[in-house]
């Protein structure tokens, strides 16, 4: 059972406890712990709660919302240092010389969460033992869909994104009518905007949009476990 720790310092990572309570049988939600972001751009030192710093001890996987950058620093680096099995998963990071900075903690840095799986983490998830019980439930979507007479019967969700816009969107496929299955594929995959999906716009100067990228991976997660059942 991999015990899973939150800690935001925003608005995102609490749809985490929900998505883990209702799906995880392998995975354990220890808790979320909001934490002050800095007013300032660079801080000097900054010092955690200790109730935390226990909790870091007690974890086997660290998932960090800290949109302030000194903020997941010196979490990586104090989960790290008082715990040396937990695996450290970066939910919002900014920029490849951030990702490089935190690798020396093995930190886990994905593009976004419903990308995550065995061949983002590479070596780690023999590092990290737990790792593997964690993206055997949570990461890019594994779907089956069971359509029988031209209609949605049965959609079962082998492993959801963590927040929980898989499992939203299969209750939702269930009765759909197939007749092409490139728009099949395409209209249940923007169910998830309704959850709604809270993937990053796209910014200026970009050319890709994250919520269209979440919808894709979806899209593909359904159209990969299509079953015929006539």
């Amino acid at each position: 059972m991999a015990k899973i720790l939150v800690v935001s310092d925003g608005a995102y990572g609490y749809r985490v406890q929900g998505t883990v309570n209702s799906f995880g049988k392998k995975n354990k939600f220890l808790g979320i712990y909001k934490i002050d972001r800095p007013d300032d751009l660079l801080v000097d030192d900054i010092e955690f709660p200790e109730e935390l710093l226990e909790k870091i001890k007690e974890a086997d996987i660290l998932l960090l919302y800290t949109q302030h950058p000194d903020n997941t620093y010196y979490l990586c680096y104090e989960a790290r240092r008082l715990n040396k099995d937990i695996a450290i998963i970066v939910a919002t990071w900014s920029g490849e010389g951030a990702k490089k900075e935190l690798s020396k903690f093995d930190a886990i840095c994905p593009e976004e969460m419903c990308l995550l799986d065995e061949e983002e983490v590479k070596g780690l998830i023999d590092k990290y033992p737990k790792l593997k019980e964690f993206l055997e439930e949570f990461g890019t979507p594994k779907v089956k869909v069971y359509v029988e007479n031209g209609e949605v019967k049965d959609v079962e969700v082998l492993r959801t994104s963590i927040c929980g816009s898989t499992l939203f969107m299969a209750k939702l496929m269930r009765g759909m009518k197939v007749n092409d299955l490139e728009e099949f594929a395409r209209n249940s995959a923007m169910l998830i905007q309704r959850y709604p999906c809270v993937a990053g716009k796209i910014k200026i100067f970009r050319g890709d949009c994250k919520k269209q990228k979440a919808l894709n991976i979806h899209k593909k997660a359904i159209l990969d476990g299509l079953t015929i059942l006539d």
